[in-house]
């Protein structure tokens, strides 16, 4: 099997998802890294591979396709064999994990980013309507994963990998996460995969610049 190229930005969450999936399932990729900040994604030559300019962009042989969620569902349905449970063909045990990554393209990854992430970026303060917003999006997972080991049951899927990516952002949020105990033992139980630290270790890097930053400031 040839390797997947994945144009990706190193520490997106988006990305790492993709990159956490693909190792889940033992499909070698060929990572192209595309630096956001100095705008490698609107080079013409990437144009070219995706008119939309965005990340994560795999190209597996003459196939090229974009959009996180639907690359994970697409590597899950060529390369999971016939009944992975990472993507499961039960339609409503697949319908679950259909909801939770349209819920978290909708409401947590966008609370997640515009509540967390951009504000500590650049250093604005949080408003209590951000606040709500992520204490809301902290209390959905929370109960989500009531008397479960991972978000739809017993068993991973690309659900746990599409969410988790975005809790990570509670790395940096200032709020009290003991008062989310089901999140933070399934997020400690996803974090103890054996792929886990090797395919999340770039957002560990950038978060450590941007507290060494903050810290020199």
């Amino acid at each position: 099997m040839a390797n997947i190229q994945l144009y990706h930005f190193p520490g997106s969450a988006p990305c790492r998802s993709v990159i956490m999936t693909a190792k889940a399932l033992g499909v070698p990729l060929d990572l192209k890294p595309l630096d956001l900040m100095n705008k490698d994604h609107l080079s013409p030559e990437f144009e070219k591979i995706n008119p939309d300019q965005t990340v994560p962009t795999i190209i597996d042989g003459d196939f090229t396709l974009w959009e996180s969620r639907a690359i994970m569902r697409y590597l899950v349905g060529k390369y999971g064999g016939e009944d992975n449970s990472l993507y499961p063909r039960d339609l409503q045990k697949r319908a679950e994990v259909d909801r939770l990554l349209d819920y978290d393209l909708g409401v947590f990854y966008r609370a997640m980013i515009e509540c967390v992430w951009l504000p500590f970026r650049d250093k604005i303060k949080v408003t209590k309507e951000q606040d709500e917003k992520v204490i809301k999006a902290f209390e959905r997972i929370d109960t989500q994963v009531k008397d479960k080991k991972f978000l739809t049951g017993n068993t991973l899927t690309i659900a746990d990998f599409a969410v988790v990516v975005g809790f990570a952002a509670e790395e940096l949020y200032p709020g009290d996460m003991s008062k989310y105990p089901n999140a933070m033992a399934w997020y400690k139980r996803v974090q103890e995969l054996p792929y886990y630290k090797e395919a999340n270790q770039s957002y560990f890097e950038l978060l450590e610049e941007f507290q060494i930053g903050k810290s020199e400031k």
